[in-house]
């Protein structure tokens, strides 16, 4: 193998790599955007005073990765060594899932105290690991910022009439467990 001899990945590893990439991409960042929408018509005070202040999407983005993250659960790990995590004891080994989705909904971690399950698209830098944490980072993390930010900004200038086209109490959701995000969206919409 190349990686051996050079430090490059073997055409095995680039290609599982990019594959990865495109699926993990694509999902996510699909599932993202329709949560972001689905809190917004949820929140119309929220989607009305984004459409006012079309500046507030980058941080609304950080506050939608927060409040109902796409990626729900990391993929699964092993323990390297017995260990102690919030007082739960993790022997050597054993399979460890991070609940990505329910980081930063604790209020010590909130910013100001504020009640992080509440959607605040002004509230600052949320924090949450909707892109996971260290050397399990997500590659794709800025692309994916970049994408629902552009996305969102053009859905509030071009869309000004949007709404729900079904009860958003009967929508369908995933069962995956990895990816968190609704089956469909049905919307109502009106081009101004």
């Amino acid at each position: 193998m190349r990686d051996q001899e050079d430090g490059r990945l073997s055409e095995e590893e680039l290609v599982g790599t990019a594959m990865m990439l495109v699926v993990a991409g694509h999902e996510s960042t699909v599932h993202l955007l329709g949560n972001s929408v689905l809190a917004l018509l949820r929140h119309p005070e929220q989607l009305r005073l984004l459409r006012e202040r079309p500046e507030l999407v980058p941080g609304a983005v950080e506050e939608f990765l927060q409040h109902d993250t796409s990626v729900e659960r990391s993929t699964s790990r092993y323990a390297a060594w017995d260990l102690e995590l919030g007082g739960v004891p993790i022997p050597r080994g054993s399979m460890v899932v991070v609940a990505l989705g329910s980081a930063g909904h604790d209020a010590p971690q909130a910013d100001g105290g504020e009640v992080p399950a509440a959607l605040d698209v002004t509230r600052h830098a949320p924090r949450h690991l909707s892109f996971g944490h260290g050397i399990h980072y997500c590659l794709g993390a800025s692309l994916a910022r970049l994408e629902a930010t552009i996305a969102l900004r053009t859905l509030l200038s071009r869309v000004p009439e949007l709404e729900a086209a079904a009860p958003l109490d009967s929508l369908d959701w995933i069962g995956s467990g990895i990816i968190r995000g609704v089956l469909s969206l049905p919307v109502r919409y009106r081009i101004g």
